[in-house]
């Protein structure tokens, strides 16, 4: 088998248009993440400059790293996950033919003999109730 015949190295325009955009804003978030990591290490080594000691703020410290820059590497990376995810369901959904299946093309089947009919003992008396005590009122 060929190398070009394989379909997850070809995938269809749409598999390739959806990749596309989600690479592109794996990009912009990366940008992001990068401009923010700096804005954030410029502000602490303001504080620092200032006289705030590090001691006892390590927690505030990985705090702001934390909520500023770090959740814009995790979504660029999601990103990434989803275009090359996107680019295998794609080129996956034109290799699978498209079927039609003739659900209800036939007349349903009617049921012949007692196999399917529930079987319903009738009851004798109602005797049980008398056991426990209760009487029906007599007018």
């Amino acid at each position: 088998m060929e190398m070009d015949s394989n379909l997850i190295t070809k995938p269809s325009k749409k598999g390739a248009i959806l990749s596309t955009v989600f690479y592109a804003l794996a990009v912009v978030l990366l940008i992001t993440a990068f401009v923010s990591l700096a804005a954030c290490h410029q502000n602490i080594s303001r504080q620092l400059e200032q006289g705030v000691p590090v001691q006892g703020n390590e927690l505030a410290i990985v705090n702001l790293y934390l909520t500023s820059c770090v959740q814009y590497f995790a979504f660029a990376a999601a990103m990434v996950f989803c275009g090359k995810a996107s680019r295998k369901i794609m080129a996956f959904k034109a290799d699978v033919p498209e079927q039609v299946t003739p659900y209800m093309l036939n007349p349903p089947a009617e049921a012949t003999g007692s196999d399917y009919a529930e079987e319903v003992e009738p009851e004798d008396d109602d005797t049980d109730f008398e056991a426990w005590g209760f009487r029906e009122k007599e007018e």
